[in-house]
């Protein structure tokens, strides 16, 4: 049955605008450090924070973010968000401390794109949420790699702040062509706030939120420190640098590939296996004495196309396990706030752990045990087809 409600033409675009501003604000960031360190005279390991500041408004905020669409209506939520995202964005050229609160600022905001979104495609697309799905979570990725490739000519040639205020205008345009939406803007009832399912209550949501916590954990923590990994292993700086970009570009076939298989799949636990059996691959590749630049492309194309699937499967999973988009923001706020601040203490442990050690042994056999728990979570989130 087609249970699509009317919406603006500019929906579908306005949904691949939001994948672009979902990560790349944030991604981009790791590029420039260096500049930005010292155009404010502080020292450049103070600025991880920037990474972590939007991580953890992800896990804290993410909860409240469902009753919020409710009592304002999705469409116009997202174009506060994207209002939020776009200040928070161009204050963190000004000073150190407009850093600070731009960058929570930003963070603020993509919460609020990461909960909403699939509520969004499952209001207004109930029929097509494989392809939506695949449609943010390409574009994702695709800028995700551009930011990360592009922000430092850009900024050599002109300056760290201009690149910077580049991506806030990304953020603008996208607000200024999500606002056709608002029309179709639809307030939840104080019934249908309090309404759905209690999902702190619910062990499918539990399982989901575990699996997408440690999944998190997984591939922020490959984020992180994959270059290192390779310069430790005698690849150079640029040649690192290039595995990070490639990481990126690797992740779009499985981005685009799970949610469509997701929703054709009755049972999608070989979906599951084969998105852990890559990262847990992927993973193991790193462990053995192999490195060579060729070993690490190879690598990387195994932990992209693992943890990108296993990501945009579970995105999927916030539609396909409910059957109202209530309980779908509902599952996507739960999972979201745990989840996210799991994922922040991944990259940390890995690092003390090497920094315990001596060497990245540890914290690798770390995020292989932690992917192949993740997959465990994932097929036992699948006994059951919806969270009810």
């Amino acid at each position: 049955m087609n249970n699509t409600r009317k919406h603006s033409a500019f929906l579908i675009l306005g949904i691949f605008l939001l994948g672009a501003c979902m990560r790349t604000p944030i991604t981009s960031i790791p590029s420039i450090v260096g500049s930005i360190a010292a155009s404010f005279h502080v020292a450049t390991t103070s600025l991880g924070i920037l990474t972590t500041i939007p991580l953890i408004c992800f896990g804290l905020i993410a909860v409240v973010v469902p009753m919020i669409g409710q009592r304002l209506g999705n469409e116009l939520t997202i174009a506060i968000a994207l209002l939020i995202l776009f200040a928070g964005s161009w204050l963190r050229i000004l000073s150190y401390s407009s850093l600070m609160i731009g960058t929570l600022l930003v963070g603020v905001g993509i919460t609020f794109l990461n909960v909403l979104l699939p509520a969004i495609i499952t209001e207004n697309l109930p029929d097509r949420i494989g392809s939506m799905t695949s449609l943010y979570n390409v574009s994702l990725a695709l800028f995700s790699a551009i930011g990360a490739y592009a922000i430092t000519p850009i900024a050599q040639s002109s300056s760290w702040q201009f690149s910077v205020i580049l991506l806030s205008m990304m953020v603008l345009a996208t607000l200024v062509l999500w606002l056709p939406n608002l029309r179709f803007n639809r307030r939840g009832t104080s019934e249908s706030a309090s309404a759905g399912i209690n999902m702190w209550k619910n062990k499918t949501a539990w399982l989901i939120l575990v699996y997408f916590g440690l999944s998190s954990f997984v591939f922020y923590t490959t984020v992180a420190w994959l270059p290192s990994i390779a310069i430790s292993a005698g690849l150079s700086n640029n040649q690192s640098s290039l595995i990070a970009g490639l990481f990126q570009l690797f992740s779009m076939p499985g981005a685009f590939l799970a949610p469509l298989w997701a929703t054709k799949l009755s049972n999608r636990t070989p979906l599951i296996l084969g998105a852990g059996i890559f990262t847990i691959l992927g993973y193991l590749g790193l462990m053995l004495p192999f490195h060579s630049f060729g070993w690490f492309v190879f690598v990387s194309l195994f932990l992209a196309i693992g943890t990108s699937s296993t990501f945009a499967l579970i995105m999927t999973l916030f539609s396909l396990k409910t059957k109202t988009p209530v309980d779908t923001g509902k599952l996507s706020g739960m999972a979201q706030s745990l989840g996210y601040l799991l994922a922040a203490v991944g990259p940390m442990v890995v690092g003390n752990l090497k920094a315990a050690s001596g060497s990245w042994f540890t914290g690798e056999l770390t995020t292989m045990l932690v992917a192949a728990v993740f997959t465990i979570f994932g097929v036992l989130s699948e006994r059951k087809p919806y969270v009810d």
